[in-house]
């Protein structure tokens, strides 16, 4: 079933949403065949004497599928004295965040199901650093005693940040209780849909 379109490039390229399935650039992946996924955009304007010079758009969406392949969209663009050098950063910039919302909304959601399923069904899984199960969700490689755990009674939010390299995640009364590492960000967009869907 077709969900949605979105473009990501000014000549009108874009991206097709189903509920299975992404279409672009030709090519047609199942959503249960993505293994990992990494999703990030970042505008930066650069200065000289005090006076804007240049501007950049860092944007991609990458896709490790179960064969192995690296398949993605890459926004990358730059502009010098409001010039376009490679692409436009300003058109990059505002094309992307419908993109990230809708992988966001679509197939990281989609992705999330099956950790969840797995959980539900009593296994621990690894998601950006998070080892979780039906009762806890503690960072890898460290202690429970040292590291406060994740559960029902304290979680309340898991917010993106860093344009979709990271998430934070905190408890009842507001607090920062996890943060994601800048090292562990595949897969990281998932985490909200499955803390909010274990622990809420």
């Amino acid at each position: 079933m077709f969900l949605a379109e979105v473009p990501y490039k000014s000549n009108g390229e874009s991206v097709s949403f189903h509920d299975d399935h992404v279409e672009f650039k030709g090519q047609s992946i199942r959503y249960d065949e993505i293994e990992t996924m990494a999703a990030a955009g970042q505008s930066v304007t650069h200065t000289y004497i005090g006076i804007p010079v240049g501007k950049s758009f860092d944007g991609s969406i990458v896709f490790w599928t179960r064969d192995g392949k690296r398949r993605g969209i890459v926004m990358n663009s730059m502009s010098i004295f409001g010039i376009p050098i490679i692409r436009n950063p300003r058109k990059n910039a505002e094309l992307f965040p419908p993109l990230f919302d809708a992988v966001d909304k679509i197939i990281a959601r989609s992705m999330a199901q099956r950790y969840i399923y797995a959980i539900q069904q009593g296994q621990t899984v690894e998601v950006a650093g998070l080892l979780i199960n039906g009762a806890a969700a503690v960072p890898k490689g460290k202690s429970p005693q040292k590291t406060e755990m994740i559960t029902k009674v304290n979680y309340q939010a898991c917010e993106i940040i860093g344009g979709g390299t990271g998430v934070r995640v905190y408890g009842k009364m507001g607090e920062l209780i996890w943060g994601s590492s800048i090292w562990s960000t595949k897969n990281v967009l998932l985490l909200p849909h499955i803390l909010d869907a274990i622990f809420r």
